[in-house]
């Protein structure tokens, strides 16, 4: 196929500015978690010359099988619509709902909230964080970035489609945590208190803020608790996608431990 076809152009235009409806799932781990996930994967494009020795035909085969329109491209072709080193497979992706509509959770869930994330590769790196700490449920507040912005598939390896992700402003954020009665732990460094001091039993919100603002007043006010990661020598923050990692893995290791009977 040329570079110059029509649908390889369709393609580049959602990688440049993305579509209400789609979204653009680049590299195989991405498109494998869309798959697993359930995840409505409309087009799948390959380079065969970059699948050496029959390497993801497994992937590709049960595509087919689930008559997923399979494209194949030249490397050269496959190279004009990603940003890095293509491994040969990207596919397109119908975008997951991010309504509060239809949540099913747990009695007690984990929750995790992004407020006002600028870096998409950062919004992606929490979302894979929280996947891995058994987070129930992204909260993303006040985006500033897509949740299935390329880079944050691709920051995610497509954790964004397996765990289930809303994107709503601040009010109807904090309206929705008080109505289901999940308290929050609100991460700030200007918090006298450590992250692993406070409870993580219950419905729980773990809060981090943007990557040059921190939190806003309007979610320091409504936590029950705040809490800092401890930093010494020049450094006075983690990165955003760093600190999620260290509160998310305490507050699962909290509840695995809470929840472990004793004896």
């Amino acid at each position: 196929m040329s570079s110059a076809n029509v649908r390889l152009k369709a393609v580049r235009r959602l990688a440049r500015r993305g579509a209400p409806g789609l979204c653009l799932a680049e590299g195989a781990r991405s498109v494998r978690a869309a798959f697993a996930a359930g995840a409505g994967v409309e087009e799948l494009y390959i380079a065969p010359e970059l699948l050496a020795g029959g390497r993801d035909a497994d992937l590709v085969a049960a595509a087919e099988r689930s008559g997923v329109d399979v494209v194949e491209l030249g490397a050269a072709a496959l190279a004009t619509v990603t940003e890095r080193r293509p491994d040969g497979i990207l596919a397109v992706v119908r975008r997951p709902s991010t309504a509060f509509d239809a949540l099913d959770l747990p009695r007690e869930p984990l929750v995790a909230v992004a407020v006002a994330i600028e870096r998409p590769g950062n919004l992606g790196t929490i979302a894979r964080t929280a996947c891995a700490a058994g987070v129930d449920l992204l909260l993303v507040a006040d985006p500033r970035t897509d949740v299935f912005h390329r880079d944050a598939i691709r920051g995610s390896v497509g954790a964004v489609f397996k765990l289930r992700c809303v994107v709503a402003a601040t009010e109807q954020a904090l309206a929705w945590l008080r109505e289901h009665e999940i308290r929050i732990v609100a991460t700030t460094p200007a918090a006298p208190t450590a992250y692993w001091m406070p409870s993580y039993t219950g419905g729980v919100a773990v809060v981090l803020g943007s990557e040059r603002h921190g939190l806003t007043r309007a979610w320091l006010e409504a936590a029950d608790d705040r809490v800092a990661v401890p930093a010494h020598g020049p450094v006075d923050s983690l990165n955003v996608a760093v600190a999620a990692g260290v509160v998310l893995c305490e507050a699962a290791r909290a509840r695995q431990s809470s929840a472990a009977p004793a004896g």
